[in-house]
């Protein structure tokens, strides 16, 4: 037995030895520092100066040379190297001033990134507060300050997730067991949304067991909103057919087109016939900052719950979502342990005074995303974020108004938000819908601007989005000139084959 143990010390003394680089040096990790930061600035300053486009697809056969994962080790040099030249100076970039496709999200300020790191490097654990008190508290006022934005009254609670998608299925959840729905009427149930509500909603309703369920699309105005009349009588007629109207999805800054819906009206509706009002302000939701947009935002107050994205408005990095629902203890009903597990027995691991995020979620295990939130607004303070998102909003229109201006576009709608929406007008005879296509594809391969397409009623338009904190009014006339080019050239080309 005594050799057997020797033996089994020496072995323990050898895996400690060839683990032990693990544990960095601290001089070797000066060395990684200085070589990431070194990194960071380079890609920055390339970002900023446009040396470096917001787009560059790698070859397929540098993909296919991609090393794969071995038991060799790489020097720390050679590996970020590689991630450079394959991640970071490849795919799209939605810190670029130039980036003006989808929702420009996760490009985050310096100080929201370290919020990222330095959880990661400390490895905060913040799923409960006896895991770190302070780290559930600093996310507790969070919520508080995002719920405060909103007109939400004292008794709502909430958690910070990894983005909409999640904090949606949590809502989707909580109106599902606040209405006490069964699964055997899940198939009667109707959920109301318009066309341009986000398809998060649907994958939400799958993840929580509501395949069978009605989504029922409500027709909008001529400025693509839900309206309220049609809502209303689609409930009655459902109601009347014996199914169970139960949930409204009402949408502050749509995806497609950045149209906020008349959510007071929509209240009214769902008060009248006692639905769950959800909010996704995803997008949109921080410009309720900005003082001349607070109209936009009347009725969110009396909503049931709301999702907004601070790795949207708030410049943060990807993975930083946030869900306030207003009677609190629904949301806690929802997630918490029905009763105290065996591994948490004897312990004080939850605070009565202070909820945890694992009583508020479907996560046990989380990053500590609170710290990307807390950092920026600490450091620069929320009158900075006002300013940058009032700028987003007058940009979208001074470009509005450049397009509007040469007569060469059409323009289906104002913006309401940072989104504008147009398409060129095409030579006579030519289809209008190709000769767009064509201008989207012909901006995209010069790869010094990013944008996509929106389709409205089948018809194909171009679209920009306005939210990245470094693009400015200089981008904006850089982007007006660039489709203003390709315009030019593409009427040109199309004129002389014909």
């Amino acid at each position: 037995m005594a050799e057997t143990n020797h033996s089994l010390s020496q072995r323990l003394a050898d895996l400690k030895v060839q683990t032990s680089v693990l544990e960095v040096r601290e001089v070797d990790r000066d060395v990684m520092t200085k070589k990431t930061i070194e990194l960071i600035n380079t890609h920055d300053n390339s970002v900023t100066e446009l040396t470096l486009g917001p787009m560059k697809m790698l070859n397929q056969g540098s993909l296919e040379t991609m090393e794969g994962i071995d038991e060799s080790s790489v020097e720390f040099d050679s590996v970020m190297q590689d991630l450079n030249d394959r991640l970071v100076r490849a795919g799209v970039i939605p810190g670029h001033p130039m980036f003006l496709g989808f929702i420009p999200s996760g490009h985050g300020t310096y100080p929201a990134a370290l919020g990222g790191f330095l959880p990661a490097a400390f490895t905060t654990y913040s799923g409960a507060h006896l895991g770190n008190p302070a780290a559930v508290q600093m996310e507790n006022r969070l919520i508080k300050w995002v719920a405060d934005l909103f007109g939400y009254p004292a008794g709502h609670a909430g958690n910070i997730s990894s983005g909409g998608s999640l904090a949606t299925l949590t809502a989707l959840a909580v109106a599902r067991d606040s209405r006490e729905l069964k699964a055997a009427d899940f198939h009667r149930c109707v959920i109301y949304c318009s066309e341009f509500t986000h398809f998060g909603v649907q994958k939400g309703l799958r993840a929580v067991g509501m395949r069978e369920a009605i989504l029922k699309k409500t027709p909008v105005d001529q400025s693509y909103r839900m309206t309220a009349a049609a809502l209303e009588r689609q409930i009655k007629e459902d109601t009347e057919a014996g199914l169970l109207p139960f949930l409204v999805v009402a949408t502050v800054g749509t995806t497609l087109t950045g149209s906020v819906d008349p959510v007071e009206d929509i209240a009214d509706v769902c008060e009248r016939h006692q639905l769950w009002l959800h909010i996704d302000a995803a997008y949109g939701g921080f410009f309720a900052l900005c003082d001349e947009m607070k109209q936009l935002f009347v009725g969110v107050e009396r909503s049931d719950s709301i999702v907004v994205n601070p790795h949207k408005g708030l410049f943060v990095p990807s993975g930083v979502g946030v869900l306030v629902v207003k009677d609190g203890k629904k949301l806690q009903q929802c997630c918490s342990f029905e009763e105290t597990t065996n591994v948490y027995k004897g312990m004080q691991f939850f605070s009565a005074e202070h909820l945890s995020p694992c009583e508020l979620s479907f996560e046990l295990t989380r990053s500590f995303r609170g710290a990307q939130m807390w950092l920026p607004l600490k450091v620069f303070g929320v009158g900075v974020f006002r300013a940058a998102l009032e700028e987003k909003l007058l940009l979208a229109r001074y470009f509005y108004g450049k397009l509007k201006e040469t007569g060469d576009f059409e323009l289906p709608s104002e913006p309401e938000l940072s989104v504008v929406v147009f398409r060129a007008t095409a030579p006579p005879g030519v289809d209008i819908n190709n000769f767009n296509q064509q201008l989207l594809n012909d901006l995209i391969s010069d790869e010094k601007i990013f944008m996509t397409a929106a389709t409205l009623h089948g018809q194909f338009y171009l679209r920009v989005c306005v939210l990245c904190f470094r693009t400015h009014i200089e981008h904006i006339d850089l982007c007006f000139s660039l489709i203003r080019e390709k315009r030019g050239h593409l009427w040109g080309s199309f004129q002389s084959n014909a």
